[in-house]
């Protein structure tokens, strides 16, 4: 029978050996690795260290998991904040390290990079890489097509926004990850040995279809895994499926939205539990040749906001400007802001259920409060000026929205982010769900993240007819 096995590594010395099976050791972890952040986070939280723990913020960490017969490094980083903490009614003593990708020597790279006429994006990628300096890992051939660099290429000062910069002109991706740099593009074919995801090789639950900007999409969840990286390819079987209709592509189910197939890994997240059954990697992965046809979409490549007939030019560039450095489509946040103003975009628009909310993503006085502000000073706003706390709102989930619906649970309930549309947000037993009974489509009883995502799909759809 396998088991499962861990082990820490404090500053390159073994810090608790490896543990597998039942063992005196706790450890519970997640790990978002995702290109849309450009670094992977980390919460591991380790029970009952005594209260000298030797773990200090800025500690490099390397955490090892998967199965005695196949355990790697699923992290390495820095901690950022080394936390005590006690659960409320429990005894046990918790070392929370929160932790992100890289190290103080490369977190925040400096370069001076100068390649003449006729360079391409891929040695650009690679001198940033040196200038590091960090290993890099990409594919020459997804950048074949690109066109030569007319007036060459030139960096000065920080490597992680030239990078940024890169990823947003020439449609890539990237992320600091295990002591590398990956640079991909998800919906291009890669090169690399399919690993096989069935209900043989661990697979839990059933998967979830969508289809994105990016292609037709997967997330499904395995046993924990090591050997799958976002760089990997993985080979899924399973008869059936669920589908994310909190993306607007999926308006309409296409013939090759199956769940069979080969995909890329776009993004992971590990979590686990030593005392639990949890112990997993829930993998988001994109099928390379369905791009879809966006020319009748409103997007930043052909200039044009879904609503943006019904707003200011200063607006619409603030709010691509806001969607570039959140990694998410303009769009969303048009149609996020569109339903939460009944379509009028006022930054003085209040809640007509008599909450209290206020603005262009109707801010309640406790989130407003939390953010540094007050209802009646965003209410004062300009609308363009109110985008600067849209942004402050959304900065903590930049790398978590991956769709439309994604970007309306972020206001709506967040918990809802990264879920199916199956998922139940509220039960009759839940105070909320008198608030948001409406919502209620059937009169189930229950509220699922499909039913709070109609509104917003058709405030998406409908700002077709406003773009500008």
């Amino acid at each position: 029978m396998r088991s499962r096995a861990w082990s820490v590594d404090i500053n390159g010395e073994p810090y608790i050996s490896l543990q597998s099976g039942s063992t005196q050791f706790r450890i519970q972890f997640n790990i978002d690795v995702s290109p849309g952040s450009s670094v992977s986070y980390a919460d591991i939280r380790l029970y009952n260290l005594s209260k000298v723990s030797g773990i200090a913020n800025g500690s490099s960490i390397i955490l090892k998991a998967g199965y005695t017969d196949n355990i790697d490094a699923i992290f390495t980083g820095t901690a950022t904040n080394v936390l005590r903490e006690r659960e409320p009614g429990a005894p046990e003593i918790i070392t929370r390290l929160i932790c992100r990708s890289g190290s103080a020597a490369v977190d925040r790279g400096s370069a001076q990079v100068s390649l003449g006429p006729g360079a391409r994006v891929e040695e650009a990628i690679r001198a940033l890489a040196r200038e590091w300096p960090i290993p890099i890992d990409i594919d020459n051939e997804q950048f074949a097509d690109d066109q030569p660099m007319a007036r060459g290429y030139h960096a000065d000062g920080d490597i992680p926004k030239a990078m940024d910069n890169l990823a947003y002109d020439y449609k890539f991706v990237w992320l600091q990850h295990m002591g590398r740099m990956y640079v991909t593009r998800p919906e291009m074919k890669r090169n690399s040995t399919a690993i096989k995801i069935n209900q043989f090789t661990g697979m839990i639950g059933i998967p979830e279809i969508g289809l994105g900007p990016n292609g037709l999409g997967i997330s499904v969840s395995a046993q924990l895994n090591p050997s799958i990286m976002v760089s990997s390819v993985i080979d899924l079987t399973s008869e059936f499926a669920t589908y994310n209709t909190g993306n607007l592509y999926v308006s309409e189910v296409q013939p090759e939205a199956k769940p069979a197939g080969e995909y890329n890994v776009f993004s992971l997240r590990y979590s686990g539990d030593s005392h639990s059954d949890t112990w997993k990697v829930d993998i988001e992965g994109i099928r390379w040749g369905t791009k879809p046809d966006l020319s009748s979409v409103s997007t930043p490549e052909n200039g044009k906001l879904i609503w943006g007939a019904r707003v200011q030019e200063a607006f619409r560039v603030k709010v691509i400007a806001i969607a570039k450095g959140l990694s998410i489509d303009p769009n969303w946040l048009m149609a996020v802001m569109a339903f939460e103003t009944g379509e009028t975009f006022y930054p003085y628009v209040a809640n007509g259920a008599g909450s209290k909310a206020i603005g262009l993503i109707q801010f309640v006085p406790s989130t407003a409060a939390g953010l540094g502000t007050t209802t009646q000073s965003l209410a004062r706003m300009s609308a363009v000026e109110q985008l600067d706390w849209v942004e402050k709102y959304y900065k903590p989930f930049s790398g978590r929205v991956r769709n439309l619906g994604d970007a309306y649970m972020a206001v709506f309930w967040p918990p809802g982010i990264g879920k199916p549309d199956s998922y139940v947000l509220f039960t009759s037993a839940d105070p909320a769900y008198e608030k948001n009974k409406p919502l209620d489509r059937g009169n189930k009883g229950y509220i699922t993240r499909g039913d709070c995502l109609v509104f917003v799909n058709a405030a998406y759809r409908k700002g077709g007819n406003f773009a500008r």
